[in-house]
């Protein structure tokens, strides 16, 4: 920031930093892609454990592979896979 000033909250200090990130970003085209740079695993693991980390933990606790998240958020599994996540123990 250029010029004096008297008192800056913390909280506007940081939304300033944040604009300024994303307006420089935008500016560099980083959210114009039409497809992500990672692939469809690495999306998918990211977004589960992400969106469901508690779901996440226990999945691998019992072993179990992440199902996939569709573009509404929502796991999509099997009967199988859930009935394995709710019993006790391990897989």
């Amino acid at each position: 920031m250029v010029g004096m000033v008297q008192s800056l909250n913390v909280s506007v200090a940081s939304a300033l930093i944040l604009y300024e990130a994303q307006r420089q970003r935008q500016n560099a085209g980083l959210y114009q892609r039409k497809h992500s740079l990672l692939d469809e695993n690495e999306q998918q693991r990211l977004l589960f454990e992400g969106g469901y980390p508690v779901l996440a933990r226990v999945a691998n606790q019992k072993g179990l592979p992440y199902p996939h998240i569709n573009a509404r958020g929502e796991v999509e599994a099997d009967a199988d896979w859930w009935a394995t996540m709710q019993a006790k123990g391990k897989k």
